[in-house]
């Protein structure tokens, strides 16, 4: 059974077209389909359904492709594996990121990991935490950094630390005297909002909800950038990580009571293999500190 013609018959059944999967494999279509006819007769069944003007899978193929996936899943894990022999000389790390914690705690881990690993290539997706977690079950990345109420129960995950939400401010806001902010306080208070991607969205909206207050929005946006030039600005308060605000001059945080804690997990999918880099990338960040202190 030729593994070339099985890799074939996955990426048509992925793509739903013989032309789109000779693309994405790069061989020639005439080759593909060759390939999957051979091994039609060679199995004795057909696979795909040819009349429709988009390809379909058989029953058949169905049940026979299914498998020959997860086959070609671990025989790509046993190949990973022996590359790993290499004792870290080279090898890539694809960690998938939410905007929040790319500010402050990546750049720095990811630098000190460098130093110690110059020949490991690091790949850093940012996107949302939904966005970041389906790239994870769809093996774009191997290891994401979420929220860790964001950590799937499928998955194998490390927590490494928490920080705070604060409400931000620059040093005219009328709030800005205050030792800590109730719920109440925030009654058509002027919000620089992120959107309902953000957990830290949601958590705010809670905060509020539980007493009834009902703020405003100035803006709103999945930007984090502009949500801080915004607060800085004066066009309203917002909400950050302490570890942000505390980078940024002339951000005042002030503290939610009670306090509104945040706690953050590297997580990966179980019972898969996880390449020696990825693990080492795992532990580095776990021995580091610059996550903070994990709750114990």
């Amino acid at each position: 059974m030729n593994l070339k013609a099985l890799m074939c018959c996955v990426e048509v059944a992925r793509q739903g077209s013989f032309t789109k999967a000779a693309q994405s494999l790069h061989i020639a279509q005439p080759a593909l389909s060759m390939a999957i006819t051979r091994l039609e007769e060679e199995l004795g069944v057909t696979l795909f359904n040819r009349a429709a003007r988009q390809i379909t899978v058989t029953a058949e193929g169905k049940s026979f492709l299914a498998r020959v996936e997860v086959a070609l899943l671990e025989l790509d894990m046993a190949r990973q594996e022996l590359r790993d022999l290499s004792h870290l000389h080279s090898g890539e790390i694809r960690l998938g990121v939410p905007p929040m914690f790319g500010i402050h705690y990546i750049p720095r881990v990811l630098n000190a990991f460098g130093k110690k690993y110059p020949g490991i290539v690091m790949t850093v997706i940012e996107g949302s935490a939904d966005d970041i977690s389906q790239r994870l079950e769809s093996r774009d990345i191997d290891v994401a950094l979420l929220e860790s109420r964001r950590v799937e129960s499928g998955w194998d995950s490390v927590l490494l630390g928490t920080d705070e939400m604060v409400m931000c401010m620059n040093d005219n806001h009328p709030l800005s005297s205050e030792a800590f902010i109730e719920a109440w306080r925030l009654q058509d208070e002027k919000m620089v909002l992120f959107d309902q991607t953000f957990l830290q969205r949601h958590m705010f909206d809670t905060f509020c909800e539980a007493s009834g207050a009902r703020y405003r929005i100035a803006l709103q946006t999945n930007f984090v950038s502009l949500v801080i030039k915004a607060t800085l600005d004066g066009m309203g308060a917002s909400t950050l990580l302490r570890s942000i605000q505390q980078c940024v001059p002339g951000l005042l945080g002030i503290p939610f009571k009670p306090a509104q804690t945040m706690s953050f997990s590297l997580c990966w999918r179980a019972n898969e293999y996880l390449s020696v880099a990825n693990k080492r990338f795992v532990e580095f960040a776990q021995t580091t500190g610059f996550f903070g202190k994990a709750p114990e």
